[in-house]
């Protein structure tokens, strides 16, 4: 059964002059795991919000075959109630069944009871059978149970870590009975387990799920159907990312191939248009006694015959080129980014000796030991809050160990890079941020290219840029920076495939020492000479 049927579907922003989507066709059937993939500002998330209704497409049409279906959203930004508890957040998804059970369970913890408290209960029981809220408290125990969330039904949801955040935003979603759940990004704040129980629960899903995601790996595990948003195109295709990666390959080799061919046949037409009309401009000042102008009157005249096949066969390639145009495939330009060389002297960079550091009563190290060799590339890994983002801080001294010391070789220029961004004034300009690392302004227009980011985004300012322009911006504040230990928080976070490959191959290149947290597999395939493997203190 089909769900929803984009056709023709044309968007541009009222303050802006270009088109970001340009005939968009698109079908959404139940049970298709499709992955919307795309650049940073290819318009992934405006094609998300016509689906959702926010938008209306300036051209273009969405059909329901039956009746409009039920669409459930997880943002990329997970905002969590405070204060409330998991269970009675998932209660609160049909909020009249969860106003009758708290006045239920506030009146049944009285003591004594009046008169008119007893009626007032007595109705609300009523009403509680009435309305078959012992239903719904069972149906928010069984989504508590498949998602792995029946442990944290009394935690607040605000002390949730963020993979634990995103199965309950998930639970709310599927108390809502969803025919198709749209998410974007869902493993940004996912640990590698979590990331693994999504892959699991996804597959097993029954229902129609369109999701954003630059995770390759990812997307390899779940996708049944690829749809790549570039320059307002959409590009379709059944199967995973390795299967639309090949098969786009081939296309385009076949199309370069068929473009080459056509060049060569229309270079030989007319080269054969340029010899026949030389022969007959010399023939007929040779044969003609007068010797003057290339006129033809004679029916036989071989010149004639000979210049009416050129103006034939340029005809044949005005019609080759008008009907059956071959244009060159379009193919991705191989960016580079330099960290730039070091030269250290010292092998061993960082030195963690019998470190103890906790957040008031709760230890997240006890005796900790930790060093960094000079072109190490050691990869954290943990689930979440086991206090990845805590050693980051701590060696790059934001924050002090209560017990032991770290110490650093000479002449270390360290940079961090934070998940959270927030080491980016939103008031700044782009070229106002930069040019604080000592470069001129040419340079950083090219490095602004080399990674994707838009020339006139240089005078925009930050708080208004998307997250992975935002994110871009950070990694080119650490690589004008000339630092030689660069400590990296979730840096493929928000940024695109290409990103995610340029910043890789950066990476492999650099010389100097890398401390990285990601949960992106084939990023870490890639740059990962050691792996930390951090847990949770007791």
């Amino acid at each position: 059964m089909q769900f929803i049927q984009l056709k023709n579907i044309h968007y541009c922003y009222p303050d802006q002059y270009e088109t970001i989507l340009c005939g968009i066709d698109l079908v959404i059937a139940e049970g298709e795991k499709i992955a919307l993939i795309g650049g940073n500002g290819s318009g992934k998330t405006t094609l998300l919000r016509i689906i959702l209704k926010e938008l209306i497409p300036t051209q273009g049409m969405i059909y329901y075959p039956g009746k409009p279906p039920a669409i459930a959203y997880l943002p990329q930004d997970i905002n969590v109630s405070p204060g409330i508890q998991v269970q009675d957040f998932l209660l609160g998804v049909q909020a009249e069944k969860a106003r009758l059970i708290k006045e239920i369970e506030k009146l049944s913890a009285l003591m004594d009871l009046s008169p008119e408290q007893g009626i007032h209960l007595s109705s609300l029981w009523h009403e509680y059978h009435a309305s078959n809220v012992a239903d719904w408290e069972s149906e928010v125990q069984s989504v508590l149970m498949q998602m792995n969330l029946t442990y944290l039904a009394e935690r607040e949801c605000n002390s949730l870590s963020g993979g634990e955040s995103t199965r309950l935003q998930l639970a709310a979603l599927l108390l809502g009975k969803p025919d198709i759940l749209i998410l974007d990004e869902p493993t940004n704040h996912l640990d590698l387990s979590n990331i693994i129980w999504l892959e699991d629960w996804l597959n097993s899903y029954s229902g129609a799920v369109l999701y954003v995601s630059h995770d390759k790996m990812f997307i390899d595990n779940t996708a049944t159907k690829i749809a790549e948003l570039k320059a307002g195109k959409l590009d379709i295709r059944m199967g995973n990312f390795a299967s639309f990666s090949r098969d786009k390959a081939d296309l385009q080799n076949h199309q370069l191939l068929q473009y080459q061919e056509r060049k060569r046949l229309i270079r030989n037409l007319q080269q054969a248009v340029q010899k026949r009309r030389k022969w007959a401009q010399s023939f007929q000042r040779e044969t003609r006694s007068e010797g003057r102008a290339a006129v033809y009157e004679s029916v036989f005249n071989a010149a004639r015959t000979q210049m009416q096949q050129a103006r034939n066969i340029e005809k044949r390639i005005q019609m080759l080129n008008e009907r059956y145009p071959v244009e060159r495939p379009m193919f991705d330009k191989e960016r580079k980014l330099d960290f730039g060389e070091v030269h250290l002297s010292n092998r061993e960079l960082i030195n963690v000796n019998s470190m103890s550091f906790a957040y008031g009563d709760e230890w997240i190290f006890k005796d900790f030991y930790f060093n960094l060799g000079s072109t190490e590339r050691v990869w954290l890994s943990a689930a979440n809050g086991c206090g990845k983002t805590t050693l980051m801080r701590l060696i790059y001294g934001e924050i002090s160990p209560q017990k032991g010391e770290i110490s650093y070789a000479p002449r270390l220029r360290i940079a961090y890079y934070r998940q959270d961004l927030s080491l980016l004034d939103p008031h700044q300009t782009v070229l106002d941020y930069l040019p604080d690392r000592g470069s001129e302004k040419t340079h950083i227009h090219n490095l602004m290219g080399c990674i994707g980011l838009k020339d006139d985004l240089a005078y925009v300012k930050i708080g208004s840029l998307s997250w992975g322009e935002k994110a871009k911006v950070q990694i080119l504040g650490i690589l004008l920076g000339d630092y030689n230990v660069l400590l990296l928080d979730e840096p493929t976070n928000h940024l695109d495939m290409r990103s995610r490959d340029l910043l890789a191959r950066s990476l492999e290149k650099f010389t100097g020492a890398v401390v990285f947290v990601s949960h992106d597999r084939s990023f870490i395939q890639r740059i990962a000479t050691r792996e930390l493997k951090l847990g949770r203190y007791r």
